[in-house]
Order: C-alpha cells, then sequence, then structure tokens
C-alpha cells in the first residue's frame, strides 16, 4: 500500500511541474463536442478536427448547434456532373451586410464548406471537401480528399486526380476527376488577385430549403438566425432561377448561368479579364458580352469561328465551341471539368439562336 500511495504522489508531482512549467499556448484544451474548432493558422489535417458535422462523418449532419447550417444555390457550377452538400457558418453575433450587387461579403470567420460526391445504387462517395475560411483580409482555402471508408478526409496542398465511372444521362462515363491544388484554387476565384467565392449571391441564395424544421425560405432563415442583415428597400429581393426552370426566360437562364460558371475569370480583376470578355448577368455592353466579338488571340481556342457570340448561330459562336470541347487547350472552364455539360451547352445554345 505504501508503494501505491508513493507512485500516485510521484505522478501527481510529475503532472503539476509540467502543467506549472509549460506555456498556455502549447496546451492542448479539448474541444467540447458541440463547438467548432476552426484554427487561426493553417487548416486542421483531418476535416473531423472541425467539428463541422456531427455523428458518423459520412453522413454530414451539420452541427447546428454549433451555428453550422446547410444551404443551396439556384444557379450551381458545373463540376463533372459532382453533387453537392452545401454549409456555411457565420461567427455567433456577427452578420452578413444585405448586397444584390455582388457576392455577399461575410464576416471575419465565416467558413463556407462544400462537398463534391457522386451517388451510386443510392450510397454517396465523397471525393473531397473544399473550404473557404475568411480571414480578416483574404480567404484562406483548404481542400481535403475523402478516404475509401468514407471515415474521414484528409488536408490535401497538392491536390489529386481521381479516375471515376459515374452514370450521366443514363450512359457510363469514364473520367478524371480533378482535386485542385492550393494554387489552383485562385484560377477560378481570382479578384484582383485575392480569392473570393462564386455562387453564393442574393440572388443564387433567393430559394426554398427542406431544413429538417420544415421547408423556408433560405433568406428569411438566415434573416430569423441574425446571420443576414435585413434589406432597407421595399422592393423583392432578386431572384435567379435553375436551367431547367422554364418559368424563367432563356436569357435569364443563360445570363446566370454564363455568371457562375464563367464570370468569376471573366470580369474585371478576374483571371481572364485582360480577354476583354465579360460575362456576368448585368453586364449590357453587347461587345463585352462576346456579341460580334472577335477573340483577342486566335488559335485552336476559336474553332476557326470569328465571334464568340454570332447571335442566330451558335453552331458557329466560340464561346459553344469551348464549351462542348473536352480538348485541355480548347475547353471552357479550364479547370474543374472534364466532361461536357450537356444541359449548359444546349441552353446557351438555345439563347445564343434566340439572339
Amino acid at each position: 500500500m505504501k508503494l501505491i500511495k508513493n507512485i500516485c504522489s510521484s505522478v501527481l508531482v510529475l503532472f503539476l511541474l509540467i502543467s506549472c512549467g509549460s506555456d498556455d499556448s502549447t496546451i492542448d484544451v479539448p474541444v467540447e463536442n458541440n463547438e467548432l474548432d476552426i484554427p487561426t493558422g493553417v487548416g486542421h489535417e483531418l476535416l473531423s478536427e472541425y467539428n463541422f458535422f456531427e455523428g458518423d462523418l459520412k453522413n454530414l449532419t451539420p452541427n447546428t448547434e454549433a451555428g453550422v447550417i446547410p444551404y443551396d444555390l439556384n444557379t450551381k457550377l458545373f463540376s463533372d456532373y459532382a453533387f453537392k452538400k452545401r454549409f456555411l457558418y457565420v461567427p455567433e453575433g456577427q452578420s452578413i451586410p444585405m448586397d444584390t450587387t455582388q457576392v455577399l461579403s461575410f464576416p471575419v470567420g465565416s467558413v463556407l464548406i462544400k462537398n463534391f460526391y457522386y451517388t451510386d445504387n443510392g450510397v454517396d462517395n465523397i471525393i473531397e471537401t473544399r473550404l473557404l475560411i475568411k480571414r480578416t483580409n483574404e480567404w484562406q482555402p483548404e481542400t481535403y480528399k475523402w478516404n475509401e471508408g468514407q471515415t474521414d478526409a484528409v488536408k490535401t496542398i497538392i491536390g489529386a486526380t481521381v479516375p471515376l465511372t459515374v452514370s450521366v444521362n443514363g450512359q457510363e462515363e469514364s473520367f478524371n476527376y480533378l482535386i485542385p491544388n492550393q494554387n489552383q484554387c485562385i484560377n477560378c476565384h481570382a479578384l484582383k488577385g485575392k480569392i473570393e467565392p462564386i455562387g453564393p449571391k442574393i440572388q443564387n441564395l433567393n430559394r426554398d430549403y427542406a431544413y429538417h424544421t420544415g421547408t423556408d425560405n433560405q433568406l428569411d432563415m438566415w434573416m430569423d438566425l441574425g446571420i443576414l442583415d435585413t434589406p432597407s428597400f421595399s422592393e423583392p429581393l432578386p431572384k435567379w432561377h435553375d436551367i431547367d426552370d422554364t418559368s424563367a426566360s432563356v436569357n435569364d437562364r443563360a445570363r446566370a448561368y454564363l455568371d457562375v460558371n464563367c464570370a468569376s475569370c471573366h470580369r474585371l480583376g478576374g483571371s481572364a479579364y485582360n480577354s476583354g470578355l465579360f460575362l456576368g448577368y448585368y453586364n449590357e455592353d453587347p461587345n463585352s458580352l462576346g456579341v460580334y466579338k472577335s477573340p483577342i488571340a486566335a488559335g485552336n481556342g476559336s474553332g476557326g469561328f470569328k465571334y464568340v457570340i454570332d447571335p442566330g448561330n451558335a453552331d458557329e459562336s466560340i464561346l459553344l465551341y469551348r464549351m462542348k470541347s473536352s480538348e485541355v487547350d480548347v475547353r471552357m472552364p479550364e479547370i474543374g471539368r472534364e466532361l461536357v455539360h450537356e444541359e449548359g451547352t444546349d441552353l446557351i445554345e438555345a439563347w445564343i439562336n434566340s439572339l
């Protein structure tokens, strides 16, 4: 008994010495189950360490108690027919200013969480999760590749190429899915040299969502939660539509599609601004929109055609030619897809022919 007491005393003294001699910044304080753990520096090595989700990670059940909420978009960025589950975190006590002119300006500490997956026989296979973490002056990208067992996702800086075979419109398609490296993130997300989100605009968020508590308009829900400021005007909030929503005109759907899938590069301050082609939804200048516009640099990308958009003649428009190509030196967008988005090209073809 005396020996046991001496051992216990020694262990206690050792613990106290270690505790007193340690700097607080080096102590790993465990995170409560309902709290998020968002590091101030580089991202965690494992997705699970953030605590964004509850239970089995692969189920992507949001940690709503900590403020993680799901959302969706009206017009989506095409990524080789991958499905996406999107989530948002805004720090408690902070809110997003109401702005209908551009991508929303999220407060520091906010996180956008986007999971890319395919479904086979009713089972989801998550390929990657991308985070955008809002820092003081910029967004910090972090990318995680899921393991085969779908138990967690590991941080990757160099990205990866994942061979996949998926069913697309009733036909098997084999291709190489690209998980971008950190340098490639800015190719699509660049605005004046800094990374910015693409999809979260009021017009693109103005839609219903089936929450676990019932279906509600996303913007109304965000305002009720206090994470989005209420508008200072009385006019209805603008809304974009899904590309298949025929209640909206071909023009509205096509312009929204181009805004989300092309304008992040083709805009002032974007990575393709020197092309002089600006495909934002609200651009009303025909020439910079591509109508009867000759390309700045000719080559394989032109397909031998004269104009970016030849009104009424989609088959000889460079824009559609590049969207329909899978060749690396021709296709647009340059990265983020290998397959052709048939529904998207059908819409743009109908739009050009209607001009």
